[in-house]
């Protein structure tokens, strides 16, 4: 009777098990079931944490999505086709709220309708946890917010950041005295749990912002203005407030802010049925311009006739997949490769929001805890 294989030295169980690809996220729940070492190790932190840096950019898990209903927004929570295996949980609100931002493992959702203390909150949607912040100073209409990391300004990777400390950067309009609006930027703090003094800035009836998240990078957050073609810069360090105009091709209606390969600020948008993508380019005497470094024909990128009438509603960093809404639907399309994949229907899509997260055990296990989901 011949002997049975010698077995796997536990060494290079780990090495092979922390290869398995995070777009496939089961991968990972089906090697713990395989015997308790293997349990125990997949539901280690230090493995994890290993897990995490080893593949560098997390998956796009699904998006977060405001749609037009009858009169109000229906907001969406639509997972990846491939990772079949993640359960979102349901929104915690009384009220569907206005999905503002989803960055660094954090939603930010806005209830127009809620009193001082409750419009903005930040939710996982992964756990589900939710935490309500409170009204922002002198910020009487919210206009944008974004939600990142505490330690973006600081470097942070983000590959091991969710649930620890985040920022919340704030538009708002303020009434004045002489019937004009000043447009004043607050930023949240979650380890003060307070917000700091505003920053503003008389931008007139522009204050109010693209329906569109925008770009965090480095110390710098921007937002793309709904009614000129300008876009606002928020310094983190120094509260310094500043206007970029768009490019000479941009309908100022139908664009996106995104990040481009060297995680600088870029635009993508949609003129005579082409996507055009731009990156903002400052040279050393401190004067920026855009540059267009690609133009795509959408007629060929997504094998429909005619897309005289697309937009591009979101981006996901990171993977660079871009979201288009066209008179057929919603498409992902995965800039790098060319694949091309339908998402959403025709149901009036206003925005996409990536959530982009490494889906690990640790976080199955929360679910379960919580009663949200099950493996």
């Amino acid at each position: 009777m011949a002997p049975p294989p010698p077995e796997l030295m536990f060494e290079l169980v780990g090495e092979i098990l922390l290869r398995l690809p995070p777009s496939d996220p089961a991968s990972l729940i089906r090697a713990s079931l395989v015997c308790k070492p293997w349990l125990r190790l997949v539901f280690d932190a230090a493995f994890l944490r290993r897990y995490i840096a080893f593949h560098g950019a997390p998956p796009l898990l699904g998006f977060l999505a405001n749609i037009r209903g009858n009169g109000y927004n229906e907001p969406r929570l639509v997972p990846s086709a491939a990772h079949s295996c993640f359960k979102p949980p349901a929104f915690d609100c009384s009220r569907l709220p206005w999905v503002m931002d989803c960055r660094h493992g954090r939603a930010l959702l806005f209830d127009m309708w809620a009193d001082s203390e409750g419009a903005l909150s930040v939710w996982d949607p992964i756990t589900g946890d939710r935490q309500v912040l409170p009204k922002p100073r002198r910020c009487k209409f919210i206009s944008a917010a974004a939600v990142l990391c505490a330690g973006a300004a600081a470097g942070c990777d983000h590959l091991d950041c969710r649930g620890g400390p985040f920022l919340v950067v704030c538009l708002g309009m303020s009434p004045m005295d002489d019937g004009f609006t000043l447009t004043d930027v607050c930023v949240y703090s979650s380890e003060a749990g307070s917000w700091g003094a505003p920053a503003s800035i008389d931008l007139g009836p522009d204050s109010i912002s693209k329906m569109n998240r925008g770009v965090v990078t480095g110390d710098e957050v921007y937002f793309g203005l709904m009614c000129s073609a300008r876009i606002l810069k928020c310094g983190l360090r120094n509260n310094a407030l500043s206007l970029i105009d768009l490019p000479d091709q941009c309908d100022y209606g139908n664009f996106v802010l995104m990040l481009t390969e060297d995680s600088s600020l870029g635009l993508a948008n949609v003129r005579d049925s082409n996507l055009f993508l731009s990156s903002w380019k400052v040279n050393p005497e401190g004067l920026g311009e855009w540059v267009n470094y690609r133009v795509i024909k959408l007629e060929t990128l997504l094998s429909i006739r005619s897309p005289c009438a697309a937009s591009v509603i979101g981006f996901a960093e990171g993977v660079d997949v871009i979201f288009v809404s066209t008179y057929v639907g919603v498409f992902a399309a995965e800039l790098k490769s060319g694949k091309v994949s339908k998402v959403g229907g025709t149901e009036g899509y206003l925005s996409v929001l990536p959530i982009m997260s490494f889906y690990t055990p640790d976080f199955g296990r929360r679910h379960h805890r919580h009663g949200l989901a099950d493996f």
